[in-house]
């Protein structure tokens, strides 16, 4: 599925801001959520997330291949924090720790930051698109 670009261009302002979650869950179904702060859209398919820290999130990804990541992009207004807009993309996943595409992500993540560690990019072939924005239509399947 293509993203809109303006949702990848929301995800990109969330992220600066570290307001991204994926999410995933065991074989038998216990649920992670953790914060994520590295990653791109590789395409207008596919999402890529950087394995700094993952272990539960790794873990869970290589028993049940299948991921949620969230993102809201959020301001303050007159002394309140509000949400102009907000997604989860959910789609199948693939974990690679060698290749062309992972060694241009790591050699991008350490151009930001030498100490990150880059055990495996994940990438992420969107399937689905909701609004998680607060109003009526959250929770809605947007594509």
């Amino acid at each position: 599925m293509k993203v809109p670009e303006n949702i990848r261009e929301a995800y990109s302002k969330a992220l600066k801001y570290r307001r991204a979650v994926v999410g995933t869950a065991s074989r038998d179904g216990v649920p992670n959520a953790v914060p994520i702060g590295v990653g791109r859209f590789v395409d207008e398919e596919r999402l890529a997330l950087v394995d700094n820290y993952f272990q539960k999130t790794r873990k869970n990804l290589e028993e049940n291949p299948y991921a949620a990541v969230t993102f809201w992009v959020s301001e303050e207004k007159e002394g309140k924090i509000v949400t102009n807009e907000g997604y989860q993309l959910k789609g199948r996943v693939e974990i690679q720790e060698t290749g062309e595409l992972y060694e241009r992500i790591k050699a991008e993540t350490k151009a930001i930051r030498a100490d990150f560690p880059v055990k495996a990019i994940v990438l992420l072939r969107v399937e689905e698109i909701y609004d998680v924005k607060a109003g009526p239509t959250a929770g809605k399947r947007i594509l």
